[in-house]
């Protein structure tokens, strides 16, 4: 499916104007055009990439007219890499190899990666690897890396991740994860391990899935703006561009029972929302609210449901259902 210029330029101007002081008003009519079409997030996730890595916006009219005196509200976390630390990467080792023909010149150079990354509560990162591809990790998640000159593998061990493939037909990009294997040469996509089953998101390109459960080890294809349950049905479902939102921070919820959206926020947060016992109310919330202010969320459950925020300590925020 390709993405015309013209939503490249409105990612664009997208970009410059979240990078300033954004108003609740501006993040609204950003989620809508996100969720508009899914041309949109693929855009606009190139375009903020370029932006990280410090090489479009000083280049193109939007970045030499617009100020940049800040990150933007959905890059306000932790993106670095805090070698030998909790919750950072720790590496394994960095080998080269090279073979050397008697007489004659190099014949072959190589370098092999090996390293765990790891996230803490709260952190979303990006980590590129030596082949030219990216990972960005939500929350808590870790990941094994192992990569040579013949192969590249990585096992998706917890949490969630975005994958952007750098191309290399001789080394196909594999994702390990519980019950089944991703296969990418140059791509985009996410791999969730939050649930019970791994899901797989294609953003851009197409992967192919293998080995699911015990089935068979014939490959199956998932194209873009497609999401697949590993499980033993492999289900194909239509992808819904508000799942694909977790890298900017933002929790996009739509429909979603109360208990579950409580979870997920949850899941960026040492200050924990819990649901007052007994609660029956069937709750079910749609919005899109930033992953590191529960308190903020829990307000907003709160007016929309008139149930009352009680703290009852620092670290619990209380959603009270009205007495009968």
């Amino acid at each position: 499916m390709p993405i015309p210029p013209s939503i490249h330029d409105a990612a664009e101007d997208w970009l410059a104007r979240l990078a300033g002081h954004s108003d609740p008003a501006t993040e609204r009519a950003f989620t809508t055009w996100l969720d508009a079409d899914p041309r949109h997030l693929i855009a606009y996730d190139r375009i903020k990439r370029d932006w990280q890595l410090g090489t479009l916006l000083g280049e193109r009219p939007v970045g030499q007219t617009r100020s940049l005196g800040r990150a933007p509200f959905w890059m306000r976390q932790k993106t670095h890499i805090a070698a030998a630390t909790l919750g950072a990467a720790a590496l394994l080792g960095v080998v080269t190899v090279s073979l050397v023909r008697p007489g004659g010149p190099l014949a072959i150079s190589t370098t092999a990666q090996a390293a765990i990354y790891e996230t803490g509560v709260g952190e979303i990162r990006t980590v590129g690897l030596s082949d030219g591809s990216t990972v960005i990790l939500d929350t808590a998640t870790s990941l094994r890396v192992q990569l040579s000159g013949g192969d590249r593998r990585l096992d998706l061990e917890r949490g969630r991740a975005r994958f952007r493939v750098a191309a290399d037909r001789k080394r196909p990009f594999r994702v390990q994860v519980a019950g089944g294997e991703i296969i990418a040469h140059g791509t985009m996509f996410d791999v969730n391990m939050i649930g019970e089953k791994p899901v797989v998101t294609v953003l851009d390109g197409s992967v192919d899935l293998r080995g699911l459960d015990g089935a068979s080890d014939q490959a199956r294809t998932l194209p873009m703006g497609k999401s697949m349950t590993l499980d033993a049905s492999m289900a194909e479902r239509v992808a819904s561009p508000a799942e694909a939102r977790w890298v900017s921070g933002m929790l996009a919820l739509d429909g979603t029972p109360l208990a579950e959206a409580v979870a997920a926020i949850n899941r960026y947060n040492k200050v924990q929302v819990r649901l007052a016992e007994p609660f029956a109310l069937p709750v079910r919330v749609t919005g899109g609210f930033r992953v590191r202010d529960p308190e903020a969320f829990a307000r907003a459950v709160a007016t929309s449901f008139h149930l009352k925020v009680e703290r009852p300590d620092s670290d619990t925020i209380l959603l009270v259902a009205p007495a009968k």
